[in-house]
């Protein structure tokens, strides 16, 4: 018997769009029976949101997988194995970028298993193309560490990377926003470029590219707001 696939599932950066999820991508996870996700609940609401057709009592299995691993990754492999397509959806954006899903999508490598990247949103493209800065070469560094010194650290180590012609995107929480922008305003270079993109896809999204010294002139807060960063 021919296994089955391993779709790769996007789902929204922000709140639930459904004109963000494209109608092949829709079509697919229509289509399937079984998800691995970092979150039962904000699945749902995801499958709800593109017109997921099937009862998640009686006809959809989602299987919860985290930062520790997914301890049901054999159980739900045996069935794609046994012809069943599957699907991994990211709590926000593209799978396996600044989550836990690519320890699941090696385990379908090793065992031979298709795996499909569908079409949908991801904030680091996003920010890239909305930048102006070099998207030739280009480095996404995930999070800045959370304790001192370790955070200024890293800062003046992705700046350093960013001189030299390689553009260095990371994010951060809403909660945490503000604080890592005023910390890069004191720890960067003057002529270093700075862009933010914040809540990307939502109607109030605002993308502005600038030097460090222009951007202590702006009155700018970003106080719970979805932010990705970039430095060139």
């Amino acid at each position: 018997m021919r296994a089955g696939k391993l779709y790769l599932i996007p789902s929204f950066l922000n709140e639930p769009d459904p004109s963000l999820i494209p109608e092949q991508t829709k079509n697919i996870v229509n289509n399937l029976h079984i998800f691995m996700v970092e979150d039962a609940r904000s699945a749902r609401r995801f499958l709800r949101a593109i017109g997921y057709p099937h009862s998640f009592d009686t006809r959809a299995t989602l299987y919860e997988l985290n930062k520790h691993g997914a301890p049901d990754c054999d159980k739900m492999f045996a069935l794609v194995k046994r012809g069943n397509s599957a699907g991994l959806i990211s709590e926000a954006g593209c799978p396996c970028v600044a989550d836990p899903g690519a320890e699941l999508v090696a385990y379908a490598h090793r065992h031979r298993i298709e795996v499909v990247p569908l079409i949908g949103p991801s904030a680091v493209l996003l920010a890239l193309m909305a930048s102006g800065l070099n998207g030739q070469s280009f480095c996404f560094a995930g999070y800045l560490p959370i304790k001192e010194p370790e955070r200024s650290r890293k800062i003046r180590e992705i700046e350093s990377a960013a001189r030299n012609g390689t553009t260095q995107i990371f994010m951060e929480t809403p909660y945490r926003a503000q604080k890592i922008f005023e910390e890069l305003l004191r720890t960067l270079k003057p002529d270093t470029r700075l862009c933010v993109a914040a809540n990307l896809t939502l109607p109030g999204q605002y993308v502005f590219t600038t030097t460090v010294a222009a951007w202590k002139n702006e009155s700018t807060n970003l106080n719970k707001q979805y932010c990705m960063f970039l430095l060139g």
